[in-house]
């Protein structure tokens, strides 16, 4: 209703600014106001009526539905009505009601009036297919920022289960092994699906967090390594007051760490966050097994290609990824910008 009332206040300005044109710029040379007034008030039925069946009828049922050929003809057909019946209001009902009428030739009362016909309608037309032009866009952008947030959602979920399936796998090794080490491993993982429940469905999170949580994970996989110094994990710059989408650096931490050569020497993985004022920077580097031809990720069909995916639905050409794989050495390079 809100919006019918604007569309309403919309036609009448239009037809306001409308019959404005048409009588003050006849009255400048006499100055005088009303003749002109009382003249287009006799136009104004005709010009609404064949302005209306443009734009409500001939518009949306055949030009927009490319039916050019009926289009073109009821246009024409319009408009020649519209010709014809303001010559005969001229010369016909002017007369009657008192109006003084000065006879030009008809190749001139044709032309004056087809181009009046072809400012009033031509504008009313050029507003229509703006305003059409416009909710298209607007459907669009809609639709599009749908499937993004779908997409998006798609994306989270496949991380999750395959972030707790290689956990769990850790954890059960852990068990047999030391029942400490499997303790301390239970309490993180704790920490680490709360943050997953409670954060992954929001849109952004704090960087703080989102660090917070990445480092819970790191001291979680460290477990599985026989010296502490196997990971190296470093952060330059400030973390707070900046914000992120949640879950975004995991899956390329998870694959350095999955993907490591726990033979090489140390250390084995290498993981450096750069925060600057407008971009984060992350770098993985991790040794792998020689001759180890597949991508990291590939084998399960996430990971990485999930992480290309997101950065591209979430930051377009702004952000960048890059990977550099070499006979035992395995790099990524992931740069985001800051809202």
């Amino acid at each position: 209703m809100r919006v019918f009332k604007y569309r309403i206040l919309d036609h009448i300005l239009f037809w306001i600014a409308i019959f404005s044109f048409y009588t003050v710029l006849p009255s400048l040379p006499t100055k005088e106001i009303w003749p002109a007034v009382r003249d287009n008030l006799t136009y104004l039925p005709l010009d609404i009526i064949t302005t209306y069946l443009v734009i409500l009828l001939l518009i949306p049922h055949f030009l927009l539905k490319k039916k050019y050929l009926i289009f073109f003809s009821g246009f024409i057909l319009v408009i020649g009505g519209n010709v014809f019946f303001s010559i005969f209001i001229k010369y016909n009902l002017h007369p009657y009601i008192g109006i003084w009428v000065y006879p030009y030739p008809m190749a001139h009362e044709i032309f004056y009036s087809l181009s009046s016909n072809f400012i009033i309608v031509g504008s009313a037309s050029a507003l229509k297919l703006i305003r059409h032009s416009f909710k298209i866009q607007l459907s669009r952008a809609e639709l599009e920022k749908r499937s993004i947030q779908s997409e998006l959602g798609t994306l989270r979920a496949q991380v999750n289960p395959h972030f707790l399936f290689n956990v769990l796998n850790n954890i059960d090794s852990l068990i047999f092994e030391d029942r400490e080490k499997a303790s301390n491993a239970i309490f993180l993982l704790s920490k680490i699906m709360r943050f997953m429940f409670r954060e992954s469905n929001q849109e952004k999170v704090p960087l703080e967090r989102e660090i917070s949580y990445i480092e819970d994970y790191l001291e979680l996989a460290r477990l599985s390594f026989q010296s502490p110094n196997f990971l190296q994990f470093r952060i330059t710059g400030n973390v707070t007051g900046k914000t992120v989408p949640p879950l975004l650096f995991i899956p390329i931490i998870e694959n350095a760490v999955k993907h490591c050569n726990k033979q090489s020497d140390t250390p084995g993985i290498v993981i450096d966050f750069s925060i600057e004022e407008q971009h984060i920077h992350l770098f993985t580097f991790n040794y792998t097994r020689k001759n180890n031809f597949s991508l990291p990720g590939e084998g399960s069909g996430m990971g990485l290609k999930n992480v290309e995916k997101r950065i591209n639905l979430l930051y377009g050409n702004q952000a960048l990824l890059k990977t550099n794989q070499l006979e035992d050495t395995f790099e990524v390079h992931l740069k985001v910008p800051l809202a």
